[in-house]
């Protein structure tokens, strides 16, 4: 660079320098919003697909628990009807006996 004849030139200089210096920053700062906006984008995007798949997941949940609630309701179901079932049996055999051996207390009681 050529020596600056006048103390002007050095400020024309200097000036020119501080004009460049600042469109460099502003030029700086709009490609720094415009990444931000970009990034702010991305991260909305994958907020919302991890929401999505967060709500995905949940209903599965739900639903598979729901089922398997279902499932252990009609198993608890069905057990207990064979148990009930089983004691019927168990007390009409034992009320038999029971009917026979009164029959026969009575007999014993009537001769």
């Amino acid at each position: 660079m050529p020596e600056p004849e006048t103390g002007l030139d050095t400020v024309r200089i200097i000036v020119d320098a501080e004009k460049q210096a600042a469109k460099i920053i502003e030029d700086a700062k709009a490609e720094a919003v415009a990444i931000r906006k970009r990034i702010d984008g991305v991260i909305q995007e994958q907020r919302e697909k991890t929401l999505a798949e967060t709500r995905k997941e949940a209903a599965y949940i739900a639903a598979r628990g729901k089922q398997e609630a279902k499932a252990e309701t009609e198993k608890f179901e069905k057990e207990s009807a064979q148990a009930l079932e089983e004691l019927v049996t168990k007390a009409s055999a034992k009320k038999n006996a029971t009917v026979d051996k009164l029959v026969g207390i009575v007999l014993q009681v009537e001769k």
